[in-house]
């Protein structure tokens, strides 16, 4: 395995950040995994190989974001971004890894309004967070049915944007809250248990961030959780990915995420997919009837199911190689090709090679030599 250097951008005020440092430990696995090493980069003195190379950037502030992009991009690097989301950072066009924020705040909307509480506050959103935006516009589109009012900015300190929301509480309609992270859902459930509400009766409230705090106050944060370290991991991976990559290309990983239920929003977690549709039946027409159509389908079906190597070894017969050739271009042992051939030969219920030659040779024809080094 080729030993690489791998470079990584952090954003400064990251550095005892728990996110971060999760991000960091699985970018540390990563690269124990590639055999590589990681150079910290540093835009005021970068390294001068760093022209045509792929580097992580990992941080929140939207300013310094756009700013580090910027700068590595007239310098001819490829920015990969590690955070929350690509938004609004999305018009570099950067390969990144994120996470599914919208697909789980439109959940959470959903399981409130399944619970009966149709009136939710986004609460405590900070504007200089890139994340924090892509919350507020998934929060937008998953409820338009509620006002813009109805996300809350916190456009001082945090703990500020709760007091103001406790004050305004007691004249609402507001049944429930998606708090921008688990520190505002704490802040809020201590301000308001102390003013004499019955959590989670009177309000339920939603945590981003699935914190250990969150899940040890009296009434324990129902959370959605980020694997920060599986994004460092993830990361790593994309980073190979891309260079690896016959041509350029822009690649963005989105990471599911998962809502922690528990006192704070005792909402019932059901299966977030579309109500199943009634099985329709065959059609009664002729489309796909044939020996021939369904031989091609049987072919397509193995050769999608299989991995390289046995592909490989399938164009091989194709083309009327012995085992001992496929062998030879593989790296394999004659041994292993006959194996594998024998265990697709069971597998997929032909007595012998001929008749999987025969039925490749129906689905594909006659097959260009190199068909396989350019197909698979």
């Amino acid at each position: 395995m080729k030993h690489q250097q791998l470079f990584v951008l952090m954003q400064p005020e990251t550095e005892n950040s728990f996110w971060a440092d999760h991000i960091r430990n699985g970018i540390r696995d990563g690269v124990r995994e590639w055999n590589d090493t990681v150079c910290t980069v540093d835009l005021a003195n970068p390294p001068p190989m760093l022209n045509e190379q792929y580097v992580l950037v990992v941080g929140s502030n939207i300013d310094w974001l756009q700013s580090s992009i910027i700068q590595l991009i007239h310098k001819g690097v490829h920015p990969i971004i590690v955070n929350a989301c690509m938004l609004p950072v999305r018009q570099f066009r950067c390969s990144g890894v994120v996470f599914e924020l919208e697909e789980m705040l439109d959940k959470c909307l959903k399981l409130l309004h399944n619970a009966g509480r149709k009136n939710t506050i986004l609460l405590g959103t900070n504007p200089h967070s890139v994340s924090d935006h892509v919350k507020a516009e998934a929060f937008t589109k998953a409820s338009s049915h509620l006002q813009t009012e109805n996300i809350i900015w916190a456009e001082g300190s945090l703990d500020l944007c709760i007091s103001d929301f406790a004050e305004k509480l007691p004249g609402s309609e507001w049944d429930s809250v998606i708090c921008a992270n688990d520190t505002a859902a704490v802040c809020l459930s201590r301000c308001l248990t102390s003013n004499g509400y019955q959590l989670p009766d009177d309000l339920y409230i939603i945590g981003i961030g699935n914190s250990y705090v969150g899940a040890s106050i009296r009434n324990a944060l129902t959370s959605v959780m980020f694997d920060y370290y599986q994004m460092g991991v993830t990361a790593v991976r994309l980073y190979h990915n891309l260079l690896e990559s016959p041509t350029p290309c822009h690649s963005i990983v989105s990471l599911p995420c998962r809502l922690i239920i528990r006192n704070s929003a005792p909402v019932h977690d059901v299966s977030s997919l579309p109500d199943a549709l009634p099985i329709a039946p065959c059609p009664s027409g002729t489309y796909f009837e044939s020996d021939v159509i369904q031989n091609i389908i049987k072919v397509e079906s193995i050769l999608q199911s299989e991995d390289h190597a046995d592909r490989e070894i399938l164009f091989g017969i194709l083309h009327g190689e012995s085992c001992d050739t496929i062998a030879d271009k593989l790296f394999f042992s004659s041994r292993t090709v006959r194996y594998r051939l024998k265990k697709l030969l069971k597998q997929y219920g032909f007595e012998n090679r001929t008749a999987l030659e025969n039925a490749f040779r129906c689905a594909v024809g006659e097959a260009n030599p190199s068909e396989g080094e350019y197909l698979w």
